[in-house]
């Protein structure tokens, strides 16, 4: 299948109307940095945190693991509430319900002034909000970018998301200099202008017309092609009408088959969910989350003297990885890629550990331990990263799709979550310091299992040839070989494969 130039000028609207859903990209990167950034600002830590006996103050661990991971819990049921409402109001609805509860949120975390349960309440609600946002900024961008532009607006979703996580982490390095309360709240309160231009935006921004389609709102359904294509000289919707009512016809035949149990009872069904939902777990078992969740603090305890500083290269290199990432997409091998990457977070998580079994640290060491913690951050970026909500999505194929994907949702969420939560305890109550890396380098062996078992290469094939791959049982490390002649057949259906199909509208949850 040979490779086009995309005419970006012709999409412009599409890509406008992608760029504003994005804001949920920006408000998710923006929020995961810069609480790591207050965590470590003295000011912070004198309003939230206990006097010790010398009389200077410090977070317990407790704080620190429950404000730090209970926006996952947030996230997780913010992107589970997201399926009615996008089911039963529209993607729109979705993006208004997300901003109001970030909003709130932020509202509520400026004002805690010291009391935990207050904040673990903010935190809560932004999680609500951002969970809301991960599951319906992808759906959006899935169902309005036009074929020739989804895969790389898609894609920007991560790269957008490490942009904000570079600008967070700028603006808390910034502020901690300022010697009062202002050093955290200026943080706080900017995490409320992303979901107030969302806000802005949206009486502009056309609903999903894919959503439209689904209610039988046909005429609104074109008013909406229309508008997202109105850079297209001459445009007709008649074309994606069809396509659009045919997606939805087969997404209903499919739910007519649909059942939970045959997710556990049937084999090819099973293999799916492991595939699905193992990408959003080897992503995150690693223990990624620890660098991002605490890095300031991780980098403070090992006796950096700019721990803000290096929270910033370490977001300048995100930002780097990704877009080569990005731009690379479709030219490296996946599995290659994965493989590689993953070897090598291992290799450089053995390194830190080892190196945190001297429990001096001298500027040597503790500079070594963050050129390994960079080394981790690059492989991270450059492939599991921007990588496992891709192979999740793709892979989550035929009747089961949805059910697949909440799953696979529920899968990241949690192992987030379980990070986030342990990790402080493991580095200060269990006194593992940097050593807790030899925990995270155990359980990157399950990351490079499922690289090994249950990548194969998707680019370039259509959702009915990843079916028929799972059917046929064909190994992963054949699927970019594999061939299945001039036809396909799954069940008592029989297809043409050609390369001017057109693939059914998809979304990554």
């Amino acid at each position: 299948m040979g490779r086009q130039s995309i005419d970006f000028r012709s999409h412009l609207w599409a890509l406008i109307f992608c760029g504003v859903s994005s804001l949920g990209a920006l408000c998710y990167g923006y929020d995961q940095i810069y609480y790591t950034g207050l965590l470590g600002m003295q000011p912070f830590i004198r309003t939230y945190g206990a006097a010790d006996a010398d009389g200077s103050f410090a977070l317990t661990t407790t704080f620190t693991s429950l404000t730090a991971s209970i926006i996952y819990v947030g996230e997780l049921v913010g992107a589970l509430l997201a399926a009615p409402i996008n089911d039963r109001y529209g993607r729109k609805t979705v993006f208004y319900c997300a901003s109001f509860c970030i909003i709130a949120g932020g509202v509520v975390q400026v004002v805690a002034r010291g009391l935990e349960g207050v904040i673990v309440l903010g935190r809560i609600l932004v999680g609500l909000g951002i969970g809301q946002f991960t599951v319906t900024c992808l759906l959006y961008i899935g169902e309005v970018a036009p074929l020739a532009v989804r895969g790389p607006a898609l894609m920007m979703f991560q790269f957008l998301q490490s942009c904000s996580q570079l600008v967070g982490s700028g603006i808390t390095q910034g502020t901690e200099t300022i010697p009062n309360n202002n050093s955290y709240l200026i943080p706080m309160g900017l995490l409320m202008v992303l979901p107030g231009i969302m806000i802005l935006c949206l009486p502009w921004t056309p609903e999903s017309p894919t959503w439209y389609t689904m209610k039988g709102r046909t005429a609104e359904a074109e008013a909406s092609l229309r508008k997202i294509n109105r850079s297209t000289t001459d445009y007709d919707p008649t074309y994606d009408l069809a396509t659009l009512e045919d997606y939805v016809r087969r997404e209903r035949e499919n739910s007519a088959e649909s059942s939970w149990s045959s997710l556990l009872l049937d084999p090819v069904e099973r293999r799916k969910l492991i595939y699905s939902c193992g990408a959003m777990v080897a992503q995150q078992i690693n223990g990624i989350q620890f660098f991002y969740s605490y890095g300031v603090i991780f980098a403070q305890s090992i006796g950096i003297s700019q721990p803000f500083t290096i929270s910033l290269i370490t977001n300048v290199l995100q930002v780097i990885a990704v877009a080569v990432s990005v731009s690379l997409a479709n030219r490296i091998s996946r599995r290659q890629n994965l493989w590689y990457c993953s070897l090598g977070i291992f290799v450089a998580l053995l390194v830190v550990g080892g190196l945190g079994t001297k429990r001096e640290f001298t500027s040597g060491i503790s500079t070594t331990i963050v050129v390994f913690s960079y080394v981790v951050i690059v492989c991270f970026n450059f492939s599991l990263g921007p990588l496992a909500f891709t192979i999740a999505s793709e892979v989550a194929v035929g009747r089961n799709r949805n059910k697949i994907m909440s799953c696979s949702i529920v899968s990241f969420f949690f192992t987030v979550w379980v990070v986030a939560f342990t990790s402080p305890y493991l580095y200060y109550s269990a006194n593992l310091g940097p050593m807790l890396c030899f925990v995270y380098a155990g359980t990157t062996c399950v990351t490079l299992a499922y690289v090994w078992f249950c990548v194969g290469e998707t680019t370039g094939r259509t959702n009915l040839e990843i079916d028929r791959f799972f059917l046929e049982k064909v190994p992963v490390r054949k699927w970019e070989t594999h061939s299945f002649g001039g036809n396909l057949q799954v069940g008592t259906e029989k297809r043409e494969i050609a390369d001017s199909d057109v693939k059914e509208v998809e979304h990554i949850g």
